[in-house]
């Protein structure tokens, strides 16, 4: 359910798998004919803005990542690597940042990139007060000293903050000072771009496609770059498999896992699994309802049948849940996995009294995961003597309920997603208590789980900050605030137009600006 929101851990080693599945060379046509330049993408992802300070949203940044540049990047790694800024560096105190910015970048307006772009950019972000600046909370300043270099002055200790700076894209002060109105060009950067990437924007329908044309002056120069990208955008899974069976599409994007059979023994067609920063949870109300009693929570985690989720709801394309961040994480506490036990189950819904009673279920029915996730679970509470409402709901009709106790369902199956590899950032986006109503899907609150957040962001020592993010794990786990159902592959289809498509730590799905032809 969550489109884009979090943080994560240092960098790690990330295991990467794939298999190419083959018979049968696609059919050819339109812009997705072999001979075309053009790449086509087919996917679900509707983007709400073309504005970068929303790209915290997964479903907007499939689409900024191939119109702006991000500051700082990370490799298929997991390691922090030069992007505009050329290298940075921490003060002794880890409260201050020094950015070298490159200086032979233009964006596609003709305006070249300078100090002030990433200084007017990062005091946007900080003026709104949305979307990435979730991932700017010690950010208290920044200004431009010396040639090419910006400072920024952070309120607390934070050496994850560079990690963070990989989630924030230039804009070009200049061109976006001409449509600022009142609302610093929110409303005009909606559906217009000011970047510098590697695509300028040709056509934007955010309901049906979205058109790139790549920029030549760009430059990161990459010979095999498609001429131009063209995103179609359906609502049906099934309209993706096709298009991607029939030729018509290079790239299926995030198929639904009950289509990508039909391409096993298809030759000229690869499915790729990918480690994945999502992790599927049934998230709880822990302040409201039903879900208030510990014991009722337990008792709905037990209920489950976890081992029909990895057979129906992934296909087997990912794993049991262990923990509340993706396995490639460091500093990560796993936990075994739970089993389903119905008979403890009912015995903790009798102790708790609330035997008959309602269970509200929320989940977006447009991803099949959480839609299949949502009838196990609705079977699997009837089973132990609960009631069920079952609420079919978009994200942002899901961002407006969480705001309030009292509307804030009692179980909400979602995706929690690492956009970055700092496991601190990441748990304190979900679990903290500063997040309730807003990223802390729960309304969860331990004040010993904030401290060791707080310590284990501030402090400059690296392992002790590990240790505290484990203690906060384990104490979260084991206050049960949320089901940890799986943790999904990340799986992707193409055809042999484009090279493999590479993996990102930082992409819910790929980064398109990293996308090349094989020939």
């Amino acid at each position: 359910m969550r489109a884009g929101l979090l943080v994560l851990a240092t960098a790690s080693v990330l295991v990467l798998s794939s298999c190419g599945l083959s018979t049968g060379k696609p059919a050819a046509s339109g812009s997705g004919s072999p001979k075309s330049q053009t790449g086509v993408i087919a996917s679900h992802v509707v983007p709400e803005t073309l504005d970068p300070q929303q790209a915290s949203n997964a479903n907007n940044d499939f689409y900024i990542a191939g119109l702006y540049d991000r500051i700082l990047a990370y490799n298929s790694k997991g390691e922090v690597v030069p992007r505009l800024a050329s290298k940075f560096e921490y003060a002794g105190d880890a409260k201050s940042i020094v950015l070298t910015i490159r200086d032979d970048v233009k964006f596609h307006s003709g305006n070249a990139l300078t100090p002030d772009d990433v200084v007017y950019t990062l005091e946007r972000v900080h003026k709104i007060a949305s979307g990435s600046a979730g991932f700017l909370t010690d950010y208290v300043s920044s200004k431009t000293t010396g040639k090419n270099q910006v400072t920024i002055t952070l309120k607390d200790p934070n050496l994850s903050f560079a990690g963070a700076l990989a989630l924030i894209y230039v804009v070009d002060s200049k061109l976006v000072k001409q449509h600022e109105g009142s609302d610093m060009g929110q409303q005009w950067l909606s559906s217009n771009e000011a970047g510098s990437g590697p695509y300028t924007l040709k056509s934007y329908n955010p309901a049906l496609e979205v058109d790139l044309t790549r920029y030549d002056g760009y430059w990161d120069g990459e010979k095999k770059r498609p001429s131009g990208l063209v995103m179609h955008i359906y609502k049906e899974n099934s309209a993706i498999r096709d298009e991607t069976l029939a030729g018509t599409a290079d790239i299926g994007s995030s198929m639904a896992v009950t289509d990508l059979a039909a391409f096993k023994g298809k030759n000229g067609f690869h499915v790729n699994e990918y480690p994945s920063p999502l992790v599927t949870l049934g998230a709880m109300n822990t302040a409201g309802g039903i879900t208030k009693d510990v014991r009722v929570r337990e008792a709905i985690q037990l209920a489950y049948d976890y081992s029909a989720h990895i057979k129906n709801a992934l296909k087997e394309w990912g794993k049991p849940g262990d923990g509340l961040v993706p396995s490639y994480m460091q500093c990560r506490y796993s936990t075994t996995p739970t089993v389903q036990d119905v008979a403890k189950a009912k015995q903790l819904i009798q102790e708790a009294g609330v035997a008959g009673q309602t269970v509200t279920i929320a989940y977006q029915s447009i991803i099949p995961e959480q839609s299949t996730a949502g009838t196990i679970l609705e079977a699997n509470l009837r089973d132990i003597g609960l009631n069920v409402q079952v609420k079919q709901i978009t994200f942002s009709q899901y961002l407006e309920m969480i705001k309030k106790p009292e509307t804030t369902p009692d179980v909400s199956i979602l995706w929690d997603l690492a956009q970055f590899p700092e496991i601190g950032s990441m748990l304190t986006h979900t679990w903290s208590s500063t997040a309730i109503g807003q990223s802390n899907f729960t309304r969860y609150s331990n004040p010993a789980v904030d401290k060791l957040l707080t310590e284990g962001t501030t402090t400059t020592d690296k392992k002790t900050a590990c240790s505290d993010f484990e203690q906060a794990q384990k104490q979260i786990i084991a206050d049960h605030p949320a089901m940890l159902m799986a943790l999904p592959s990340r799986v992707q289809v193409q055809n042999d137009k484009f090279a493999k498509i590479p993996y990102s730590p930082i992409a819910a799905t790929y980064d398109i600006s990293l996308l090349t032809l094989a020939k």
